[in-house]
């Protein structure tokens, strides 16, 4: 069955859509206080085409979180041999961390989009679980690092972006942060 959004979409609404969520992506970026008619705006579309495709903020933030999502997918799938294949997705999963800072807040105030935000989070453990065991195996990383030790990480990541001040000095925070930490994800040298 297809629905709405699986339907196949003229050029023109599938450009529409796409200057929808990068003006999303941008505003959310600096908060999750953003109205809808200012997401429209800065797509440079009316707030009847917004609503077509996004019926409420709630829909926007899911497919913010779905296109996320689906970039770490096509990322864990191109660096599926890497050996530094943990590091590559654990990098961008901070860095988008930092960018979908708002969503996060979204996702505390709104129950359904925190269960959306909670698959999501399965699907990271999914992805990141091979990569982890390879990079184990072959010395990259600490034996005894866990997948729940990676979120622990990730909410250490989360809070030093949250103190920064706009997108940019968030994912700055988060990379230096992260930086510091995979020092300590390293296995100890061998005497």
């Amino acid at each position: 069955m297809t629905t709405i959004s699986d339907a196949p979409r003229r050029k023109d609404a599938q450009r529409n859509r796409e200057a929808i969520l990068a003006a999303a992506r941008e505003l959310f970026a600096e908060s999750a206080d953003v109205p809808m008619y200012e997401i429209a705006r800065r797509a440079g579309v009316g707030q009847a085409t917004l609503y077509r495709n996004f019926p409420d903020q709630r829909e926007l933030a899911a497919a913010l979180l779905d296109e996320g999502l689906g970039h770490l997918e096509q990322l864990a799938e191109t660096h599926a041999a890497d050996p530094d294949a943990f590091f590559v997705l654990l990098r961008s999963t901070v860095d988008s961390c930092a960018y979908m800072h708002a969503l996060s807040e979204l996702a505390q105030q709104d129950a359904c989009l925190g269960s959306r935000l909670e698959a999501c989070r399965h699907r990271v453990e999914e992805l990141l679980t091979g990569p982890l065991c390879a990079a184990k195996a072959a010395g990259r990383l600490r034996r005894d690092v866990t997948l729940d030790d990676l979120f622990t990480v990730l909410s250490m990541v989360r809070g030093a972006a949250s103190t920064a001040d706009g997108p940019a000095a968030r994912a700055a925070a988060a990379s230096r942060a992260l930086t510091l930490v995979v020092d300590g994800l390293a296995p100890p040298p061998i005497r």
